[in-house]
């Protein structure tokens, strides 16, 4: 069932309108609330909500309105439970610092304090976005805004014809082994890093690259297979269209597997990477410039990253899964 959404401001100037048309009057003149319903789109139980919040039909003001209903609504938020001062400082620390997701607190909340969170994922996200609890709502991933992704030309050259794209992937029987590739560009597209993501553990990995060409990235790529013991244990490599990863044949020789790419300017193929560098993204914003930051705090990073309860995992982290997979 679709979500209730509320009355708008301009929604509520219309039924003004519609209120005194002849068009939405009965024979006898009286209001026909299910033509003023059908023409707006609203259940008639909206509009009959929307009469009574007068005494007579002729009063009704669209601003008078929405004045009452923000009144109202503030009303129907209910008294927040107390926590603990213990309680608050995890919250504090789990939402501001460490940017879990709130339906990871939740589950966290239970584990630590052995009793249930004091309010559904719903209710809670409320509070966050009304900033109650000293909870910020530019640390929800993507600072609480819908994500909305335009798919753009892509006008960095082409690869050999020899490549392989997204579409020719035959037999896939289970995400294991499979890895997301991408890059993070830095200020100025001065700095950046070699990101992947195994798509069954969820783990995550970043290394930071000396300059952005395709040499450095099969350079880092060699390295980061080695210290994390996949040698031999890749089945495909899903990136896209930068040239920083056109040498696909040294990458298929380096990784043991076949290199697929993207369709251009499709994002939304390889989702996965691109949901995991908006976590990136929380630690080193857009425009950061990765050349003073060492290896060290993006490892520092991408463990809190690894470490985090997921609810696709059964409310495991990435580091277990990865673990158990690749032995």
């Amino acid at each position: 069932m679709k979500d209730y959404t509320h009355v708008k401001f301009d929604e509520r100037k219309f039924f003004k309108d519609l209120f005194l048309s002849d068009s939405c009057k009965k024979k006898n003149g009286t209001l026909n609330l299910s033509e003023i319903a059908r023409q707006i789109g609203r259940d008639i139980n909206t509009v009959k909500r929307e009469i009574r919040r007068f005494k007579n039909i002729e009063d009704y003001d669209a601003r008078k309105a929405h004045e009452d209903y923000y009144k109202k609504r503030k009303k129907c938020i209910k008294k927040l439970p107390t926590f603990t001062e213990e309680q608050q400082e995890f919250l504090n620390l789990r939402f501001n610092i460490l940017g879990d997701s709130p339906a990871e607190i939740i589950q966290r909340f239970l584990i630590k304090f052995g009793i249930k969170f004091p309010a559904c994922l719903k209710t809670f996200y409320k509070w966050i976005f009304l900033g109650l609890l000293g909870l910020l709502k530019k640390n929800l991933l993507n600072g609480g805004r819908k994500n909305r992704t335009k798919k753009r030309p892509d006008n960095r050259g082409k690869l050999d014809e020899r490549f392989k794209s997204i579409w020719d992937i035959e037999n896939k029987e289970s995400d294991v082994g499979w890895l997301e590739m991408d890059t993070v560009v830095g200020k100025d597209h001065l700095s950046s890093c070699l990101v992947l993501v195994e798509q069954s553990s969820k783990k995550y990995f970043a290394m930071k690259l000396e300059n952005h060409t395709a040499n450095e990235v099969l350079e880092k790529l060699e390295e980061l297979v080695r210290i994390n013991g996949l040698v031999g244990k890749i089945k495909g490599i899903i990136t896209d269209r930068g040239k920083e990863f056109s040498k696909f044949e040294e990458m298929e020789k380096i990784t043991g597997s076949n290199v697929y790419y993207c369709d251009p300017g499709s994002p939304k193929q390889k989702p996965l990477i691109e949901r995991m560098n908006r976590e990136f993204r929380k630690r080193y914003g857009k425009g950061t410039d990765f050349n003073p930051v060492t290896q060290q705090e993006i490892n520092l990073v991408v463990d809190i990253i690894n470490e985090k309860l997921r609810p696709c995992l059964n409310w495991r982290t990435a580091k277990e899964i990865f673990s158990e997979n690749f032995r």
